[in-house]
């Protein structure tokens, strides 16, 4: 069984299906619904949507990036966020991009 999306998971999820998206758009869309946040803790709710998805298998690192990154696996991105902290919540060099996944596109379509 998959879990429901909330409103955040539901636009990102729905705007991800349509493109790659850099890792840094996972914290735009944390601010955007929540925009009273702090960097800090745009990072820290970002990071919690991050390793849930990894998880639960609902991304994975885009085969053709929206720009260049030496980071090739789900498996990088936790030291990724441990090195830059609040800066990956904007555009950063190296930065991943992210595709959905079948399984998180079904999770998806369930939600909507």
């Amino acid at each position: 069984m998959v879990r429901a999306f909330d409103t955040c998971e539901v636009d990102f999820f729905g705007d991800l299906a349509g493109d790659t998206h850099g890792l840094w758009e996972v914290f735009e869309f944390v601010r955007l619904h929540h925009p009273d946040l702090s960097d800090e803790q745009v990072f820290e709710s970002g990071r919690q949507y991050l390793a849930d998805w990894i998880g639960a298998g609902w991304i994975r690192v885009s085969d053709a990036p929206l720009h260049p990154s030496t980071i090739t696996s789900l498996s990088q991105i936790p030291a990724f966020l441990q090195r830059h902290g609040s800066a990956v919540t904007r555009y950063l060099e190296n930065s991943p991009s992210i595709d959905i996944t079948e399984e998180a596109q079904r999770a998806y379509d369930a939600t909507i």
